[in-house]
């Protein structure tokens, strides 16, 4: 099958179509006659965008069918599908979003029975090798599923590929954020044996705004069906003492299964303090909408913005405590609550606030969340760090630090090989555009062998020796075999900065700032690495911190989006704490990178070493910080070029095979990517098998 017929909004050249409005679709067209039936659709689509699913549409005189295509991580389309009798019209959705794609190989050949057979087994058989028990019982797939539904469980199999049909949120909730009668029975036989004190939850009903009479008693309603009933409304008399204080906006509705759930963390986890939940929004007629699936606990978002949403779980007394000693009335606003939480967090440990990720509070649409940045202002003035807080577009919080005087020195360590045509730019955008005061930049020359090169990196020098720029340059020489790790160590003991910037060679700064702000993340308490957001030539991002886990090892979040696109929850353009960024432009301190022994030469040699060397810096107590803020071009390693040769192939799977035996834990979790999320693709569509613990199971 070959593309027939496009809508001008979509432009191809050389097979690779761009996407330009949505949605769109592209017609196909055959040679002879389509088979009926069961039939075996094979090819390749290979897309860059964010929504990846894709739909085949059919149509014949009297109706019009469609079929959801799961594709694997190479783009790989290998689908069964039943065509109706007289198919006069296929078209292709290649995808729910900007972008583009290419088409290859497209055919539809016959499936007999046997074939179908062999196929859906071929498809089946590895998910049941790869996959957990756990796994297989939360996608639905149980031992016996393909013996006595072959076809539904090559459905479900089509699920976990990377390519996989989005689910819509209706969808989803269905499938996981309700309870079964099952479920039900399960939970009451748990509550019947718990024979420990059970904690007992004081409910405040906060009626912030004007609402229609019937926002309280839909409030009331989810309270009375709550399948936990040791809790009380503020002011009723009880013979318990409260535990556990909950703020509820008139309006808002609970899962049945919500405090029951919050008892189980809290009986788990006795030095919890602060919980909180993800949440989404249920229209009028009850149908649940927009989700927000929220990162564990991340005290810069906050900063950024009210995250947390408009409710939480306080320890009582630990509340009470601290209202009592800062002379605090109960919250009336949103911004009260924002306030509330950025004070009573100053003093927790991370370990005391606990996120359960699971959406069991619903918002009604009226609900507004917001605060503002006086709030952010004043919890900044009381632990004593000084910084400026101003609102953004969006109504979040740009927070930025003050740097001291003078600011640490810092040293920027550039690996390259030739490519003059990447080096320069780099190098001369870091001299003519940065405004920190204090960098010395350190090239480490890893083989160039091209006369202009060499004759640019001697002029440099000469530059610096003449003081015609304000930074030092230095040219380090280092002939080895290619290994980005031990070329950057070699040069950290060699820096004269307190401050490491780990620069690629084809990245182009854009925000003269970049250092100031970065430097300024990094000073703060607790703070080892700090990274800056990336482009693309074009102007889409490339990087917007990283995720482990999600797509099979590590992945930039956010990548393809156009540049001023907000991302998952605006978080493309907020501040936030991440389990790693990319060394691309990565920012750590000196002494830390020594104690840690730098990047992994042995294990990872080229690819990966950043993000282990993050998940280091986190492992010794440290936190990772990502701003948006700091902005710079980044080619994507166009001096290295694509890796065909066999031995770079073999050496890139024994990096991966590391990091999945050194980090299988965190990518099983990372706690800044929600497990609702899919992991199959870092993309933030929701998950089919959401890796949840609910305790009743």
């Amino acid at each position: 099958m070959t593309p027939l017929e496009r809508p001008p909004h979509l432009t191809g050249k050389n097979g690779v179509y761009a996407i330009d409005s949505i949605p769109t679709w592209i017609e196909l067209t055959w040679q002879g006659e389509l088979p009926s039936g069961w039939a075996l659709l094979r090819g390749r689509l290979i897309r860059r965008g964010r929504d990846f699913s894709a739909r085949l549409f059919v149509e014949t005189d009297g109706a019009e069918y469609h079929y959801d295509l799961p594709i694997s991580l190479k783009g790989t389309l290998l689908e069964l599908i039943e065509l109706p009798d007289g198919v006069r019209r296929l078209r292709l959705q290649p995808m729910r979003s900007l972008g583009k794609f290419e088409l290859h190989d497209w055919r539809l050949e016959p499936a007999g029975w046997l074939k179908r057979t062999a196929y859906r087994w071929r498809r089946v058989l590895p998910v049941y090798a790869k996959l957990s028990r756990r796994q297989r019982s939360i996608l639905g797939l149980r031992l016996y599923t393909p013996l006595l539904d072959l076809e539904r469980a090559y459905r479900l199999a089509g699920n976990t590929r990377f390519y996989a049909p989005s689910l819509f949120y209706e969808q989803w909730f269905a499938l996981f954020g309700q309870l079964s009668h099952h479920d039900r029975r399960l939970i009451r036989r748990r509550l019947r044996r718990w024979t420990r004190a059970r904690p007992h939850f004081e409910i405040h009903l906060d009626d912030r705004t004007d609402r229609h009479a019937g926002a309280l008693a839909k409030t009331l309603a989810s309270l009375e069906s709550q399948l936990y009933r040791d809790f009380s409304l503020d002011g009723a008399a009880t013979a318990s003492t409260p535990d556990w204080t909950v703020h509820l906006e008139h309006g808002m509705t609970l899962s049945e299964h919500a405090l029951y759930w919050f008892a189980e963390i809290i009986r788990a986890h006795p030095a919890a303090r602060l919980i909180y939940c993800d949440h989404d929004v249920h229209d009028e007629s009850g149908q649940p909408r927009n989700p927000v699936f929220k990162p564990d606990w991340s005290p810069e978002l906050l900063r950024s913005t009210p995250y947390i949403g408009p409710t939480v779980i306080f320890h009582h007394e630990t509340r009470r405590q601290f209202m009592s000693e800062h002379g605090l009335p109960e919250p009336k606003s949103s911004a009260d609550l924002h306030a509330l939480l950025l004070g009573f967090c100053e003093s927790l440990k991370s370990e005391q606030i606990l996120h359960l990720a699971a959406p069991v509070w619903h918002l009604p649409s009226t609900i507004r969340i917001d605060s503002s940045p006086n709030v952010v202002q004043a919890h900044l003035d009381r632990i004593g760090v000084s910084a400026t807080v101003s609102p953004t577009e969006r109504g979040h919080y740009d927070v930025r630090y003050t740097l001291p005087d003078p600011p640490p020195r810092v040293s920027l360590l550039i690996p390259t090989r030739d490519k003059l045509d990447y080096l320069r730019p780099c190098v001369e955008s870091l001299l003519s555009s940065s405004t920190y005061p204090d960098f010395e930049v350190l090239i480490i020359d890893n083989g160039s062998v091209e006369p202009e090169t060499l004759d640019y990196l001697n002029r440099l020098v000469e530059r610096s020796r003449s003081q015609t720029n304000r930074a030092t340059i230095r040219v380090i020489r280092d002939e080895r075999p290619f290994n980005f790790s031990a070329l950057n160590n070699a040069a950290a003991h060699q820096a004269q900065g307190d401050v490491l910037c780990l620069l690629n060679n084809d990245t182009e700064v854009i925000t003269p700032d970049w250092l100031e702000i970065m430097v300024g993340h990094l000073i703060q308490p607790g703070v080892g690495v700090v990274g800056a957001k990336l482009y693309y030539s074009d102007g889409r991002i490339q990087h917007a911190g990283d995720t482990v886990g999600p797509g099979g090892c590590a992945h930039h979040l956010h990548a393809f989006l156009d540049r001023d696109d907000p991302g998952y929850c605006d978080r493309a353009i907020l501040a936030q704490d991440l389990s790693a960024v990319t060394a691309a432009c990565l920012l750590t301190w000196r002494h830390l990178y020594l104690q840690l022994g730098g990047f992994d030469e042995e294990h990872l040699p080229v690819a990966f070493n950043d993000v282990d060397y993050c998940l280091r810096v986190r492992e010794h107590g440290w936190r990772v910080v990502w701003t948006p803020r700091a902005e710079l071009y980044h080619h994507e390693s166009v001096s290295r070029g694509k890796q065909e040769d066999p031995r770079k192939i073999a050496r890139a799977a024994r990096e991966l095979a590391y990091m999945r035996q050194r980090w299988g834990a965190v990518m099983r979790h990372d706690p800044f990517y929600n497990l609702n999320l899919s992991y199959q693709r870092p993309d933030f569509s929701l998950s089919h098998m959401p890796m949840v613990d609910r305790p009743w199971l």
